[in-house]
């Protein structure tokens, strides 16, 4: 790890890496193949969202399964908005990158003849879902890569990347600041985002806490451009007690037969979708927020799954800590952030439309995922994206960086005043009630006003390096909540009350964010 001050040189070689979760430590191994490379993470290495996914990773091994039917349910889920290039070169390459996980070792579960265990979720139809430890799949996967990494490159932690560095139109490095407050430049060849998603800017969510949208506001100040950021995906199922979230509950478990029920026993899924508790995650969390919104409490009904603590035991973990009996078969839940579809836009090898800056897993979009993610395909993205991006940088050559070094305390925060800023508190509470699950033109704009009270377009070079990091995540959350103003309709993930259908003119149609054009709208007062 490395932790001292002194000015220190970063070879022209260096590849720039932030984020420790399957993206960013599956594109580390591979480019340590041929590159320096440096991972800078914001916490601990297992600060990620890639350690609590408990579902698994969906990938085709089974004969009578393939890759179209794949293909098929991840676009269908997604609203027929997903690209379909993405979507076949995730599918086909996963099924690849899955076996030679196996043959290398990794603990997949296996049943009593030795064949791997296939789980089913919803909108999905085979049974296609791999996993490790029962409920432990994320776990598992990140422990194994650690391991790896550990030996085979540098690491950085407890640093918060708070500014891209720029030359021109190209990304050369970044701007950190420690524990302390020392603020340091890094320079390389490539920055590699990987900071995962935002679901830690609501008050409900399955994401660790460090997930607060920073990589998209990290990359929206450098110019690159941002799609899709409207669609916000929300868990169905997060175990509910004492008006609080005690953490997921995997889809796994209704893949294995649970029910969601009110405490009356009424199916609350039926005549509601085909697929029943199985349908995709949009239609079935914002069933259950409906229900719960008549005062109605809502229960996974597991009472018809055998073995339940010994196929789940994360989970009946969880519901210990939370004085849930699982005795009784019945565990309440709530809907709460899960996963952004949308992100720092990508093409096949992550590059985006930065020079030298590329973007994998959740902060990035690649269009794989449409308007609403089909379940366990994000382990999977992580690990075939990271691929990706590691096999284009590795093919460039080496670019001289004029021997810049670790620079100690940035000069430029010499005449940058403290500017007025909200708590992360009072942030995560507008974008809960106004930009969560239900959303319309009057809430959106009410939360849109409030982000704008506090100097959105400020540049984020005249930001004191102490409040970058909450400018980044205030930025994230005003893109979140103008990208949800301006799509007039209901499609996937994005659910709009006072637009409750999808629109044919919307078709096919795709929210794009850009820096330049976002704050030239601004200035004449056109519409986001």
């Amino acid at each position: 790890m490395f932790r001292g001050r002194g000015a220190r040189t970063i070879e022209k070689d260096c590849v720039l890496i932030i984020g420790s979760g399957i993206a960013a430590c599956t594109a580390a191994l591979q480019l340590a193949k041929d590159k320096r490379v440096l991972l800078i993470t914001k916490g601990e290495l297992t600060d990620n969202n890639t350690i609590r996914a408990q579902g698994g990773i969906a990938a085709v091994v089974d004969q009578r399964d393939s890759w179209e039917l794949h293909v098929q349910d991840t676009i269908k889920a997604g609203y027929n908005l997903n690209n379909e290039e993405a979507v076949e070169l995730l599918v086909k390459k996963g099924s690849s990158y899955i076996q030679k996980l196996a043959q290398e070792g990794f603990p997949f579960d296996y049943d009593a003849n030795q064949v791997l265990s296939l789980g089913k979720e919803g909108a999905h139809s085979r049974r296609r879902i791999l996993h490790a430890g029962g409920d432990a799949t994320g776990k598992a996967i990140i422990t194994f890569l650690h391991q790896q990494i550990s030996t085979a490159i540098e690491i950085i932690t407890n640093r918060t990347v708070i500014e891209l560095i720029m030359e021109g139109n190209r990304c050369i490095g970044v701007q950190v600041i420690d524990e302390e407050g020392v603020v340091s430049n890094l320079y390389a060849d490539s920055v590699v985002l990987a900071t995962g998603g935002c679901g830690a800017l609501f008050d409900v969510t399955s994401n660790h806490p460090a997930m607060l949208g920073e990589g998209i506001g990290l990359a929206y100040q450098a110019g690159a451009i941002l799609t899709d950021l409207e669609f916000i995906q929300f868990h169905p199922t997060l175990l509910w007690k004492d008006n609080q979230s005690f953490g997921l509950i995997s889809e796994a478990v209704r893949g294995e037969g649970a029910r969601l029920v009110t405490g009356n026993g009424d199916f609350i899924m039926e005549n509601v979708h085909p697929l029943l508790d199985l349908a995709p995650r949009d239609v079935v969390a914002r069933t259950i927020q409906t229900v719960r919104n008549k005062g109605t409490a809502v229960y996974l009904d597991i009472s018809q799954i055998k073995d339940f603590r010994m196929r789940f035991p994360s989970i009946t973990t969880l519901c210990e800590e939370a004085n849930v009996n699982i005795s009784k078969g019945l565990l309440p839940v709530s809907p709460g952030v899960h996963f952004a579809m949308g992100g720092v836009q990508t093409d096949k090898y992550g590059r985006t439309s930065v020079a030298g800056l590329y973007a994998v897993g959740e902060v990035a979009c690649t269009g794989a995922h449409g308007a609403n993610r089909l379940a366990s395909n994000s382990l999977l993205e992580g690990l075939v994206y990271g691929q990706q991006v590691a096999r284009h940088i590795s093919k460039l050559p080496n670019k001289q960086q004029n021997n810049r070094k670790v620079d100690e305390t940035s000069s430029r925060d010499l005449h940058c005043s403290k500017i007025s800023l909200p708590e992360q508190a009072e942030i995560k509470k507008i974008m809960t009630e106004y930009a969560g699950i239900q959303r319309d033109y009057q809430g959106l704009q009410v939360a849109k006003n409030w982000l704008e009270n506090f100097c959105v377009h400020k540049p984020i070079a005249s930001v004191p390096s102490t409040q970058k990091a909450l400018f980044n995540q205030l930025t994230a959350s005003w893109l979140l909540v103008t990208s949800a103003l301006a799509r007039n309709e209901s499609r996937g993930s994005h659910y709009r009350m006072d637009f409750p259908e999808n629109r044919e003119s919307w078709e096919n149609k795709h929210i794009e964010r850009y820096k330049e054009i976002d704050w030239q709208q601004a200035i004449t007062g056109g519409e986001l």
